[in-house]
């Protein structure tokens, strides 16, 4: 019943029920059991994940993002962190320019509505028995400042990486307002990403600075822009994170989103309460990160 109702909106649970048991439950029943066992899993989100050893010299991946649900007082952010080791990625086919597609095997995720400060913990535990690997923790943020503040200094000797994504995304932001020609925007974009991927994101800002007869709204872009290139140079070295075979790139992230959050938690006309959303993103985290049996545990406890 409670895998029915982490996976499916609540009127579609009985369907599942019906279909696999030839039983009716009442979707109000699979609410208040669902909703249960997501209080009750709390205390499992903040223990110790015990991880498979590294191999060798293999590395430990981890992102930190946030994602909007419609709450009933409003817009809400779910903060999410998800960690894998290296060698659960797997080719899977090409993208474009001829880079590798990846696909993820097991993850570990976290999630908390509400404070940077309580969610930590929680990903401190989904990291667990990673914690202490030195530069062979890689992390792949965006330029949130908080998550930079975090990380840094709770792990100086870590790999720091800016998603380069959300760099390029950022480059193109600007663009829009500074640029009016969709030719020349859309070449100023290319030769910029271009640069940030083969050479250096001074160079970039350089070229940055460089631009003239500027209007107002773009010199306010420019500013931000310039302060987000100096803040985060540091952690945008591409040419010498591809060299050394890291990722660069935050998609295993954007995919977290949508497996973990969306596809349960932001459907068509959902609306949820703190407590309740709470409640299922405990599941939520729980079931992708195949510790279903914290579950089975307290229902085993219950019979």
């Amino acid at each position: 019943m409670v895998l029915a109702g982490v996976s499916d909106v609540y009127s579609k649970s009985n369907d599942l029920l019906n279909s696999f048991l030839g039983i009716n439950i009442s979707d109000s029943q699979v609410y208040r059991v669902t909703d249960y066992l997501g209080n009750a899993v709390a205390s499992d989100v903040m223990i110790e994940v015990e991880h498979p050893k590294l191999n060798n010299d293999e590395r430990v991946y981890a992102s930190i993002d946030g994602s909007m649900i419609q709450m009933d007082r409003g817009w809400q952010e779910i903060k999410l962190g998800r960690v894998f080791r290296e060698d659960c990625r797997s080719e899977n086919g090409i993208k474009e320019q001829g880079k590798i597609r990846y696909k993820l095997g097991e993850s570990t995720y976290s999630g908390h509505l509400g404070s940077n400060t309580d969610f930590i913990p929680k990903f401190e535990a989904s990291r667990g028995t990673y914690k202490d690997y030195g530069n062979r923790l890689v992390f792949i943020t965006d330029g949130a400042q908080w998550i930079h503040n975090y990380l840094t200094g709770r792990f100086p000797d870590a790999i720091h990486i800016l998603d380069y994504f959300h760099a390029v995304e950022h480059l193109a932001d600007f663009a829009k307002i500074n640029f009016s020609d969709t030719t020349r925007r859309r070449n100023w974009v290319k030769d910029q990403e271009g640069e940030l991927f083969e050479g250096s994101a001074k160079n970039v800002l350089d070229n940055i600075l460089k631009l003239r007869n500027l209007s107002n709204d773009a010199k306010k872009r420019r500013r931000s822009l310039v302060e987000y290139f100096k803040n985060n140079m540091a952690r945008m070295d591409y040419k010498l994170f591809c060299g050394q075979g890291l990722m660069i790139g935050s998609g295993p992230m954007e995919a977290a989103h949508r497996t973990v959050i969306q596809t349960r938690m932001k459907r068509s006309d959902q609306r949820w309460t703190p407590a309740g959303a709470q409640a299922m993103l405990n599941l939520r985290v729980i079931k992708e990160s195949n510790r279903w049996n914290c579950v089975s545990s307290i229902l085993m406890q219950a019979a």
